[in-house]
Order: structure tokens, then C-alpha cells, then sequence
């Protein structure tokens, strides 16, 4: 089957995939076709219908059907040959190192009545 590979500049590509591969299988056919200087596998991230897609799972698993689309972005480089970087997941909201714990609260809840923590 075929499925369309959006790009975050406006383009997309058609991809040719079965309904049992894996997201990682996808991952490999877009580096083979795009080039791996374009679109290396390892920085991959796939999405369809807002949900990132993990390697391990299939399309069909993820509902991808015939002429859907998928949204392709890179995640910053993971072997760093400068050593300057952070080999940590990109996180939206750093936290300060800090010696007690406190629970974070998603942005888009509605107000509640915050946990009382003991000094």
C-alpha cells in the first residue's frame, strides 16, 4: 500500500509499505528512498493523527491505511562528535536539580486544589 510522508516544509512523498511493517521497517524505506543525509532512520519520528508512532509497533497496529499520511520530523542528533551536547531526550520544560520531588501538573488541567507537601 501506499502512504504519503508529510515533511514540516510543506512537501510530501509517497512511501511503499505493507500493513505489517514496523514503524522502524517505515523508518528504513524513508532513508532508502530520501537519502540517510536527509532523513537518517535513527532521528526519525514518525506521527499520524497527533500520536508519535514507537518502532516496535505496525502501521496496522497504528490504524495507518491506505493514502494516509504521516508526519515527519528529526530529533536532534543523539551521538554528538563535539561532545557539547546533551545525549538526554529534548524535554519541553527543564527542571532545576533540586533535592525534593514534587509532582508536575499538566498545563491544560483545570484548577485543583494543589497536594500540601511537608517542608
Amino acid at each position: 500500500m501506499k502512504i504519503f510522508v508529510k515533511t514540516l516544509k510543506g512537501s510530501h512523498f509517497p512511501v511503499e509499505v505493507k500493513p505489517e511493517d514496523t514503524v522502524a521497517d517505515v523508518k528504513k524505506s524513508i532513508e532508502e528512498v530520501q537519502g540517510s543525509g536527509v532523513y537518517p532512520a535513527a532521528q526519525q519520528m514518525l506521527i499520524h493523527q497527533g500520536k508519535v508512532l514507537k518502532d516496535e509497533t505496525t502501521l496496522e497496529e497504528n490504524k495507518v491505511a491506505e493514502n494516509s499520511f504521516v508526519v515527519i520530523m528529526l530529533s536532534k542528533t543523539k551521538v554528538s562528535s563535539t561532545g557539547g551536547s546533551s545525549s538526554a531526550p529534548p524535554s519541553n520544560n527543564p527542571q532545576p536539580a533540586s533535592n525534593t520531588s514534587q509532582p508536575t501538573l499538566p498545563v491544560t488541567a483545570a484548577p485543583s486544589p494543589a497536594p500540601t507537601v511537608a517542608p
